[in-house]
């Protein structure tokens, strides 16, 4: 259990803050990481302010690089020795979480003279925009839901709800082979109606999982069991019940809020559900035939999650596994130098997945290449305040291929003036068809330059 609890009010500028890191990831979901060091309160009681202080000191200095390295993440405040940050990609907050902890065991055994710095990591994600403007409520409810998955680990443990679990463990598998993931199960904790299904992701040769201890378990057993002779009798009934019913879907533990974020079944009809967004069951009311059906929701333009159903005649209690699928895209940045070579090539391969209106999956391969050059261009006579300079002529040559056939190669030059406050950018459509696109964008200021070729879904304009 906490030692404390944290106040986990955020004002407009916090908020603020949030909101630009998300408007600067194209998200609309983001992982919300909270943390805080174990036993910190008696440490200060025992070893005094200034010891409590210097290891506080040791931790900011240890988390905040690794959140934020490579502006992935973004630390929004400190509570005591709390912190609670912000990532717009699940996997990356969940690989992060283990970085943390793999650098504090270092740390630990670097300073094995001293109580060790023991850190719990909680993690929830969900959607934070209403209408594409960010909701204090709504972030706020994620917040506290984080908050108490924290609070039932214990130091050097990171716990996460379903949502984090089923986005980050399929992007993770090559990538951080080495982590291992559990169910801890089903937990009551305060300020929250519904039980949340805890899980444990570590690093099976550094630590071994373990159960929470705050918090309390729900168990799935029954107090009592009914006599044989009543199980069959219902059992006949319920079967004679399914074959005349009416077919009915409930979703258990959906993972998704549905009060922020539509969730659409095959290509276009969104779900209308009875209940409230953090319910445990949650019946649909949108009609859906027996059969193979998909549904899926987007967290950005380029990510989206796509769970199959099968519906049976009858009632259907259904358990949507959500599968990430990330679109391919290729970034770079280029500056002009006086004496360079000022020619660079970049390169990415990716596969992919798309779904069609018939729910037929397409496996595809990407590669996308491009080539930035630089070289000087018009002479800017001298005016007042700015000396005699040459403009910059920026070349993009670009090949993308898909599934090995060339959609888009061609190449286009822009000149700008390194001296001008005003950045130049534009972007171009490249190929597409009913499911996807291709899209180049470039930034250039100054002498450097910012390119990109990244596939979208159709739908985003």
């Amino acid at each position: 259990m906490n030692d404390h609890t944290p106040d986990l009010r955020i004002d407009e500028q916090e908020l603020n803050l949030i909101d630009r890191f998300r408007q600067s990831r194209n998200a609309s979901v983001l992982t919300i990481m909270f943390t805080d060091i174990q036993g910190f309160t008696r440490l200060t009681e025992e070893r005094g302010d200034a010891f409590s202080n210097e290891m506080r000191q040791a931790h900011d200095a240890l988390l905040v690089p690794i959140i934020e390295r490579e502006g992935a993440g973004r630390v929004i405040k400190h509570i005591g020795d709390a912190v609670m940050a912000v990532f717009s990609e699940p996997s990356t907050a969940v690989a992060r979480a283990l970085e943390i902890q793999e650098a504090l065991r270092h740390y630990n055994s670097e300073h094995a003279s001293q109580p060790p710095l023991l850190v719990r990591i909680g993690l929830h994600m969900g959607q934070v925009t209403v209408e594409d403007k960010m909701s204090l409520d709504v972030f706020g409810r994620h917040v506290n839901r984080a908050s108490r998955v924290e609070g039932l680990a214990e130091g050097g443990q990171v716990l996460l709800t379903y949502s984090v679990f089923d986005s980050a463990k399929g992007w993770l598998a090559g990538k951080y082979g080495e982590a291992a993931w559990v169910s801890h199960g089903r937990y009551t904790v305060k300020g929250i109606d519904e039980p949340i299904e805890i899980f444990e992701v570590y690093r099976p040769g550094a630590v071994k999982s373990r159960a929470p201890k705050g918090g309390k378990k729900q168990t799935s057993l029954p107090r009592f069991l009914p006599a044989a002779g009543l199980v069959l009798a219902g059992a006949i009934l319920m079967l004679a019940l399914l074959i005349f019913a009416r077919t009915t879907v409930t979703f258990e533990d959906l993972g998704v809020r549905t009060d922020t974020t539509d969730v659409l079944i095959d290509q276009g009809t969104r779900l209308q559900l009875e209940g409230e967004p953090d319910d445990h069951l949650r019946k649909c009311l949108t009609p859906i035939k027996p059969g193979n059906h998909l549904i899926y929701y987007d967290v950005s333009y380029i990510t989206r999650y796509y769970s199959p159903l099968v519906v049976k005649r009858g009632r259907n209690i259904l358990r949507p596994q959500f599968e990430y699928f990330g679109l391919p895209g290729l970034e770079a940045n280029a500056s002009y130098e006086k004496h360079g070579k000022n020619s660079d090539s970049f390169s990415n391969n990716t596969d992919y997945a798309t779904y069609d209106d018939a729910g037929v999956r397409h496996d595809h391969k990407a590669n996308i290449s491009f080539t930035l050059k630089s070289a000087p261009g018009t002479l800017v006579p001298a005016a007042k305040g700015v000396k005699k300079h040459h403009t910059l002529f920026w070349t993009i040559e670009w090949t993308v291929l898909l599934d090995g056939q060339p959609i888009s190669t061609d190449h286009l030059i822009v000149e700008h003036d390194p001296l001008s406050p005003d950045e130049t950018e534009a972007k171009k459509d490249l190929w597409g068809d009913s499911r996807h696109r291709y899209v180049l964008s470039y930034t250039l200021s100054q002498t450097s330059a910012q390119v990109e070729i990244q596939a979208q879904y159709a739908e985003y304009k």
